[in-house]
């Protein structure tokens, strides 16, 4: 019984962080159709900026956490406004490698910018010790770290839902010419949807790495969003919890039963045998096109 708690409940816990991850994901590729390889770069850089502030500046860490979200969106803007911006109408594969190309350059100055393989953060009024649930024992902290994770995230779908920013973004993503000639200044949609998401990634890299250490393998979490976001639906913001959290459970469920060693070629091979059968994915649309 133990070990199937641990399975689903830390599944979910993961799977709370790839769907934030994910939503990130989704939202550029509902604006502007493109996939961002580039998202575990800004998820590392962020949590590597509050890591070595924190370590050494004494500044509190709602100031260092701001200064590192800032950073995350301001490069996002500039990727999209300096590189993206010049690959609309061109085939979808000259975005993708830009991502890739970004992704590249941004790790290349991480390695000379931060020397050191590893830092911690510390999230202020994160519980300490453990908790346990029906005979198995968790990190009260990671339990936090996943319930803010869902409700921050669970937050911004109803909000892309309901409000006039999510219509925007859907009408700019679904038909540019119709949503500029109705009004919408698609431009400032593209901008807005790429920082928003870098900022997410952000957030996703500072809580993760304040249950974990800071390292390379934060890039790793965000290849294993992929997957998810190919599940939930490349164009449903909604789908990002479907798909986040069916991940997550997989993984939990993989790593329980088998190893952790497994988790990464197993969730892989879902995504080959959704890629397959369900190409759109759970949530998304028909006509979403595969890159």
């Amino acid at each position: 019984m133990s070990e199937l708690t641990a399975a689903i409940i830390g599944g979910l816990t993961l799977g709370a962080i790839y769907s934030l991850v994910t939503l990130g994901i989704v939202i550029i590729f509902r604006a502007t159709e493109t996939f961002n390889f580039a998202h575990g770069s800004f998820m590392l850089l962020a949590a590597l900026i509050v890591g070595k502030l924190q370590r050494g500046s004494g500044l509190p860490f709602a100031i260092l956490a701001l200064l590192a979200l800032g950073v995350a969106g301001l490069l996002g803007a500039i990727l999209f406004r300096f590189v993206l911006r010049w690959a609309v109408g061109r085939p979808h594969f000259v975005a993708v490698i830009a991502t890739l190309g970004f992704a590249s350059v941004a790790d290349g100055v991480i390695n000379i910018v931060f020397p050191e393989t590893q830092y911690t953060v510390t999230i202020p009024g994160l519980s300490t010790g453990s908790t346990t649930i029906l005979g198995a024992t968790f990190g009260t902290a990671s339990l936090e770290i996943g319930a803010f994770a869902v409700i921050l995230t669970v937050a911004l779908v109803l909000v892309f839902r309901f409000t006039s920013l999510g219509t925007r973004i859907r009408a700019g993503g679904q038909d540019p010419l119709l949503a500029s000639q109705g009004g919408i200044d698609i431009r400032w949609v593209y901008l807005g949807s790429w920082t928003l998401a870098c900022v997410l990634a952000g957030i996703a890299g500072i809580a993760y790495s304040s249950v974990n250490s800071v390292n390379r393998g934060i890039e790793d979490l965000a290849l294993l969003a992929f997957p998810a976001a190919l599940l939930g639906g490349l164009d449903s913001i909604p789908g990002s919890l479907v798909g986040g959290f069916g991940i997550g459970l997989l993984g939990g469920f993989t790593s329980a039963y088998f190893g952790g060693e497994y988790v990464t070629v197993v969730t892989y091979l879902v995504l080959l045998a959704v890629m397959l059968l369900l190409p759109h994915g759970i949530a998304g649309t028909r006509n979403v096109r595969r890159v």
